[in-house]
């Protein structure tokens, strides 16, 4: 392990630790690091005012540090794969959908087979949990109820898509309540109708081996709500399935290998 490493192994250790006082010599065994190593990072962090030192050798942190999107280099590679068959399969545009707060962020999607489809979302683009598509019904089911309420305001959602040829706009509460409780304990939805710019999607959800949710993966299309919308939705509920199972055997995987790399360096 280079000096680079250790460093980021200390930031990333107090990160997680909570804001309450980090034994050095707790952190001398789980990181696996000699106690010169370790004091010779928090004397460098302890100048720089990242740390407070204390006389019982008791480190806190004040800082923050965190990733936005909690994916290694070798998974998003799995993922550009898995997203490039699924739009082979398809013809629709595949997406990668990270929760980040209140917010959806975009980190990757293929292109759709038609030029001209538009879809206005590509990498990077942000939209708020509050406009009530597949995508947010979907991760806002994964919520506790008492969460949810505490952190959403039930009369907030909307839609853009058209219902009988008039824009559907705000929802009621109870309606919004009701459709995530019916999601709930789901893997798969999809939207009733196309939104403004007549776009419906199709998602499922890939999990950490932690079993919390990692990305949403979905697939956009210009499907249309009515006939044949029963069929589309099967075929895309599978399709999905297949590549979230690859995926999430990948994030299991590297989870065995980091936790007996851990082990060695503990042992070691």
């Amino acid at each position: 392990m280079n000096p680079t490493e250790r460093i980021l192994d200390v930031l990333e250790y107090l990160s997680t630790a909570g804001l309450g006082p980090v034994k050095q010599v707790d952190m001398v065994r789980d990181l696996g690091l000699s106690p010169a190593t370790l004091n010779r990072i928090v004397r460098i962090l302890s100048e720089r005012g990242y740390v407070f030192r204390t006389s019982e050798k008791y480190l806190v942190r004040n800082f923050t540090i965190s990733r936005t999107i909690q994916m290694s280099a070798s998974y998003m590679g799995a993922l550009d794969e898995a997203t490039r068959r699924l739009t082979a399969l398809t013809g629709a545009a595949a997406e990668s959908v990270v929760v980040v707060g209140h917010e959806l962020l975009w980190h990757h999607r293929t292109e759709h087979s038609d030029p001209a489809v538009r879809i206005v979302a590509r990498a990077g683009f942000r939209r708020s949990l509050l406009e009530f598509d597949a995508l947010a019904r979907l991760y806002l089911s994964t919520l506790d109820p008492d969460e949810l309420k505490r952190d959403f305001d039930m009369i907030g959602f909307f839609e853009t898509g058209l219902r009988n040829g008039r824009e559907i706009g705000w929802l009621r509460g109870e309606d919004v309540e009701s459709r995530i409780t019916e999601t709930r304990g789901a893997d798969f939805a999809c939207d009733r109708v196309a939104n403004h710019i007549g776009i419906r999607r199709f998602a499922t959800l890939v999990r950490a081996p932690d079993g919390g949710v990692l990305h949403i993966l979905s697939l956009a299309d210009n499907a249309p709500p009515g006939t044949g919308e029963g069929a589309i939705a099967t075929r895309y509920r599978a399709v999905l399935a297949e590549e979230r199972d690859r995926l999430e055997a990948v994030l299991a995987e590297e989870f065995r290998a980091s936790s007996a790399e851990a082990q060695l360096r503990i042992g070691g």
